[in-house]
């Protein structure tokens, strides 16, 4: 449900969209970001950008009905060029180039995935669903890159008992999740500010506590769990908890990984590589599919 301070921004866009077409004709105006997801609050910005070949003005902001309006100005062979990452996924374990060039593009990228072009008073989705289906792919590959390097700042923070610390990391590793499962169910990788609003559960964005001493890392169960099925959700098997587990690996924080070339379970620099079905099935056995 789009609340008023959404609702006030939006027409503010359309007016400014309407002014920019009339004195730039033949360019297209997108709106991008939170806003264009029906997200805002009492003090957000519009976030525009104005995209065509003529002369066109510098980026700029103003402020519109007490609003603030940033304007982005890029040409259509820019945004072509972006638009290119989203044609497929494809992350090798001994190739992660082009996941280095995603995961720094991705602020762009996102821009990209919530634009919507301003055309007779209506805002349309300029990405098609099988691009957004890509950026679905990458952003959630990149959260789970996200979680497995906190979580091996966790086994070195808890290894050398600096609790306060790994209280930190591990608030900034559930919302880091939280994120993935936002991802996973189709939506862009906005700021954590709006994960309450986005996250299907509750409990999602809330850590666990009074947890350093279970050296059996019991508490981070869920975590796998979570995470493995985020994964599962862009890239499903076929298998059941009938299937053999296939792997063993010693010692916690094991976590879920999906490249191109396969599956594997990943702890710190540890990659262990196993199928499809033995990772469906090692994550059965963690839980039930978080619901």
């Amino acid at each position: 449900m789009i609340g008023d301070s959404a609702r006030r921004r939006l027409r503010i866009a359309g007016q400014a969209a309407e002014q920019l077409l009339a004195a730039h004709p033949g360019a297209t105006v997108w709106l991008e970001g939170a806003l264009a997801c029906g997200l805002a609050h009492a003090t957000s910005d519009v976030d525009l950008r104005l995209l065509g070949n003529e002369p066109l003005p510098e980026p700029r902001s103003w402020l519109s009905d007490g609003v603030r309006v940033d304007l982005q100005v890029s040409t259509p062979d820019q945004m072509t060029g972006l638009r290119e990452l989203l044609r497929g996924f494809e992350i090798r374990a001994d190739d992660l180039a082009l996941f280095r060039r995603v995961r720094k593009e991705l602020p762009r990228l996102t821009g990209l995935r919530t634009a919507k072009y301003y055309e007779a008073g209506q805002w349309i989705p300029v990405v098609d669903s099988g691009e957004a289906e890509v950026y679905r792919a990458w952003a959630v590959a990149d959260r789970a890159e996200t979680v497995a390097s906190l979580a091996e700042d966790l086994l070195g923070l808890v290894a050398d008992e600096q609790y306060a610390s790994a209280d930190l990391v591990l608030e900034r590793l559930v919302l880091t999740l939280a994120s993935a499962e936002c991802a996973a169910a189709g939506q862009p990788l906005l700021g954590e500010k709006w994960l309450p609003l986005m996250a299907s559960r509750p409990s999602a964005t809330k850590p666990p506590t009074g947890l350093w001493h279970d050296t059996a890392w019991g508490w981070f169960r869920p975590v796998q769990r979570r995470l493995a099925y985020a994964l599962l959700s862009c890239h499903p098997v076929n298998g059941s908890s009938s299937a053999p587990v296939e792997v063993s690996v010693d010692g916690p924080a094991w976590l879920a990984q999906r490249y191109s070339d396969g599956w594997f379970l990943r702890r710190a620099d540890d990659r262990v590589p196993l199928t499809g079905a033995a990772l469906l099935a090692w994550a059965e056995q963690l839980g039930p599919e978080p619901t």
